[in-house]
């Protein structure tokens, strides 16, 4: 087909969403979009056509002596007549029909066609943990990688396309090539990580690539599962959405943790919750293992679109590598387990600097395993260092060398904050991270503040419970040391009286003394995406580490703890360097990837959306041809004309 009149892959402008097709009748009747439709007002040209055979042309009267030579011309006369009876004539009706056909031709009219390839296109895939679901087969990421190699099959000689993935991260699979056999190559070796969706950085990485590029498309494969993607904008390039997948029966554990238990003596408590995304009810029987032996198994019925919790003491473990899991048929089978490592309890020397506070030196004293050293800040010697949490209560020596610190109503050179001017009288609590591993369990809307410390949060550092008009705790990491700081005299709040006072203290001792890159030192629920840190023994030079797929990856060393970022799916990892070695486990643990659900449109820029098509379409043009028709009618209408019929 010559070269202007092949398929175009242009957004269609006229309309501000796309709808999906029913797959059924998709292929053979094609929908049509009118590209622009405002060129309908040239229609009314029909009305002037109807004019010039309804009024006459205005002519003087002469007398002659005979009208038997003018008998044709009276024929004319009276098709002049003004405003007569419209008598049918071949070129009236040739002429409307070459209008019609132009007018035609002019609102672009186009029909939805399977798009096979293009001039330039990006095909960005969906990788994330939603897409390995199975409620289509092989799975969502094998059907969208069966559409991508269909797009690619379809390209024609001297057209370029590029894939990208896309999960936590954005991945170049193929740069833009006009080789095929390199894209199925990428395409063949893209897999599915256990991870969030970053669309909108893929998007915006394709749509930067294909910049000046003519007749451009972003191809997104996915299941849609993804936030809404308020501010992106593809300028002039075309964006059209494949949804993959099509319903959500799925069962997860979306959380889990695990957690010494102090004040009921027991080793430790296991916390975990089972959602039921699906719209019929579950019964499973929820599992715990320890280091891969079976402890307890808890029957449990899930209703459609419930949750229910389990907390799992069972067992006198003091570490190991702790998994709740199901066996169930589902479409998603990533999430129906979880891993949580308990480490030995090791003992943390902290350093008190107050003038005296019984209820502080309580909840320091909670966890049996912190050795606490009491000082104030005028007997307080510097060089002798060796404490793993320095906390100041009311008073901070100016010879404190860094060390990770719990400030309260204190500042040091490494304090979070920059100390304003005046305090802020019974500041309420409006807003406290639930996430942060200081600040989790522990409820902080209603305790009650009689003055804090007028802030303001430095840019390295995080507010983790805000007033109305400043932060009253702020944590941040800076120069390989944690601190903790609080903006309030423990005297002027009743939060030593409450709960949430040991839990805080405790979340902050464990926090502060955990290594560098670890969000607590009791190992907390690994994540799939997330950087490991393994405190691996001093002058180690090379960590392997063997994933779950029975892959082995070696890392050189430079320095301690080592910081491990190719946990991308969930299972359990082995690392280790010579005679030390490791255990740890990663799992999903994201409601939002385990709702599969798929959406039907993706929110773009300015509350539109574009919606989902069942399989890659193209916009293909009629104007072309509708105006080759036209031409012809009206060579037909010269004939007729001149040919007199």
């Amino acid at each position: 087909m010559p070269r202007p009149y092949r398929q175009r892959f242009a957004l269609v402008k006229s309309t501000p969403e796309f709808r999906v097709p029913r797959e059924a009748r998709a292929d053979t009747f094609p929908n049509m979009n009118l590209i622009s439709p405002q060129n309908f007002v040239f229609a009314t040209l029909i009305g002037v056509i109807l004019l010039l055979y309804v009024l006459r042309l205005k002519r003087k009267d002469r007398i002659v002596s005979s009208n038997l030579l003018w008998e044709s011309a009276l024929r004319d006369l009276q098709a002049n007549a003004p405003w007569q009876k419209l008598r049918s004539s071949l070129l009236m009706w040739l002429q409307i029909a070459f209008l019609c056909l132009a007018v035609f031709a002019l609102v672009r009219p186009s029909i939805k066609v399977l798009a096979s390839g293009g001039q330039t296109i990006a095909i960005v895939i969906d990788s994330s943990a939603s897409m390995a679901a199975t409620d289509v087969a092989p799975s969502r990421f094998g059907r969208a990688r069966a559409e991508a190699s269909r797009l690619i099959k379809g390209l024609s000689p001297g057209d370029s396309a590029m894939i990208v993935a896309a999960a936590a991260q954005t991945h170049v699979l193929a740069p833009l090539t006009t080789d095929k056999n390199a894209l199925q190559r990428a395409l063949g070796n893209a897999k599915t990580e256990d991870t969030t969706c970053n669309l909108r950085e893929a998007i915006t990485l394709a749509s930067s690539l294909l910049r000046n590029k003519k007749n451009a498309q972003i191809y997104v494969l996915s299941d849609g599962a993804v936030a809404p993607l308020d501010d992106l904008s593809t300028g002039k390039i075309g964006l059209q959405f494949v949804k993959i997948g099509t319903g959500n029966n799925n069962l997860a554990i979306t959380a889990m943790d695990v957690r010494r238990d102090y004040a009921q003596g027991s080793p430790y408590q296991i916390f975990a919750t089972v959602r039921n995304f699906s719209k019929q009810e579950k019964k499973i029987e929820l599992e715990l293992g320890h280091d891969g032996d079976l402890v307890a198994v808890r029957p449990l019925t899930i209703p459609a679109g419930g949750t229910v919790s389990q907390l799992f003491t069972e067992g006198n473990f003091k570490q190991g590598l702790f998994s709740v899991g199901f066996d169930g048929k589902d479409d998603l089978a990533s999430d129906n387990i979880a891993y949580a490592n308990l480490e030995a309890a090791k003992n943390l020397r902290v350093l008190l600097i107050s003038q005296g506070n019984v209820f502080l030196e309580k909840a320091l004293n909670v966890d049996p395993n912190v050795q606490l050293v009491r000082t104030t800040a005028t007997d307080f010697v510097a060089g002798k260092n060796d404490y793993d949490v320095v906390v100041c209560d009311g008073e901070a020596p100016k010879n404190l060398p860094p060390s990770n610190q719990l400030l309260f109503n204190a500042f040091t050179d490494l304090a979070p904050v920059t100390k304003g001017k005046g305090v802020a009288q019974s500041p309420s609590v409006v807003d406290w991270d639930q996430r942060h591993p200081v600040t989790k369990f522990a409820p902080w809307n209603d305790i009650r503040f009689a003055q804090a410390q007028s802030a303001s949060v430095k840019a390295w550092a995080q507010s983790l419970v805000e007033a109305e008009r400043s932060p009253l705790v702020v944590a941040g990491e800076r120069g390989g040391k944690r601190v903790v700081w609080c903006g309030f005299d423990l005297r002027d709040t009743d939060l030593p009286l409450r709960i949430t006072f040991p839990i805080f203290v405790t979340n902050s001792l464990h926090w502060l003394s955990a290594p560098r890159g670890s969000r607590n030192a009791q190992s907390a629920p690994l994540r799939a995406g997330e950087t490991v840190p393994l405190d691996v023994p001093v002058g180690t030079k090379e960590l392997s580490i063997l994933a779950p797929d029975k892959s082995t990856r070696r890392i050189a060393l430079d320095k301690t703890p080592a910081l491990f970022s190719g946990a991308q799916n969930v299972g359990i990892y082995a690392a280790s360097a010579g005679e030390w070695k490791k255990t740890f486990g990663v799992n999903l643990l994201n409601a939002a990837e385990s709702d599969l659900q798929p959406r039907n449109a993706l929110k773009v820029q300015g509350g539109k959306s574009v919606g989902g098509e069942n399989r890659a379409r193209a916009n293909r043009e009629l104007w072309s041809y509708i105006a080759l028709a036209a031409l012809a009618l009206l060579g037909l209408e010269w004939w007729v004309f001149h040919r007199g019929v």
